[in-house]
């Protein structure tokens, strides 16, 4: 066998590998929207840039037909591969988003370092629910002066409100209704901003007639995008690739 053939043999069986990785990160670890926010795209470049140079470079590298070492040399190559790739898809699966939270006109999107900071409370109403990433509600109280307690306890040294399990509630058909009665401004935003008016025209183009949905952050480890709900049944709709914290695209 030549050196390119085994390269390329060994090239084929790396994407095969990458691929499923990514089919169970795309369908599982980070379902749509959270790819789109949540740094996934970086952890997956960084295993696949390791399994490339550890896997097919380096056989294209050591490998020459009829070298005394080869079969060593190629295990030693297969480790080194096997131990990134084992590394990386941890990496993928560890910080793999657990619960999405709604509070004060966003979603966030929690990792499990998140997890740790949401109190007993929190976590129990996680464990009862089936789906992940869980979706909650946080319940905030509607009077003026009781919301004052709130943010005075927030610069108090409390938790930000998204991370209070104790006020979290399931994310029901009512919930869903308050969601998208407070959608954020994207299409008045769209009117100044240029990024915003080009994603909103990219937008209305992939989706007829969703146009006038409802506009909602989704807040990342990374970075934020925008949500387009449907306004009839708070569905997803679609995802905007602005990020209304920055005024402008996500990196």
């Amino acid at each position: 066998m030549s050196r390119i053939k085994a390269a390329s043999l060994h090239l084929a069986i790396t994407v095969v590998a990458l691929a499923a990785v990514f089919a169970v990160v795309r369908t599982l670890w980070y379902p749509k929207p959270l790819l789109a926010a949540d740094g996934a795209w970086q952890a997956f470049a960084l295993l696949a840039g390791a399994s490339i140079t550890l896997g097919p470079l380096l056989t294209l590298v050591v490998f020459r037909s009829g070298k005394k070492r080869l079969r060593m040399d190629l295990a030693l190559v297969v480790l080194a591969q096997v131990t990134a790739f084992a590394f990386c898809t941890h990496l993928l699966f560890a910080r793999r988003i657990q619960m999405v939270v709604y509070s004060q006109g966003a979603f966030h999107a929690l990792d499990q370092a998140h997890i740790a900071l949401i109190g007993p409370k929190g976590r129990a109403l996680l464990r009862r629910l089936p789906d992940r990433p869980a979706y909650v509600y946080v319940k905030l109280p509607h009077s003026k002066k009781a919301m004052l307690g709130v943010e005075i306890r927030t610069l108090q040294g409390e938790p930000p409100v998204f991370l209070r399990g104790w006020r979290y509630r399931p994310y029901t058909a009512r919930e869903r209704k308050k969601v998208l009665a407070h959608g954020y401004p994207f299409v008045a935003t769209a009117r100044t901003n240029r990024v915003a008016a080009r994603a909103l025209a990219h937008f209305r183009a992939d989706h007829p007639g969703q146009g006038n949905g409802v506009f909602i952050p989704l807040r990342g480890t990374y970075t934020s995008v925008i949500l387009v709900l449907d306004p009839h049944n708070g569905h997803l709709a679609g995802v905007l690739p602005f990020n209304p914290g920055l005024g402008g695209p996500r990196p």
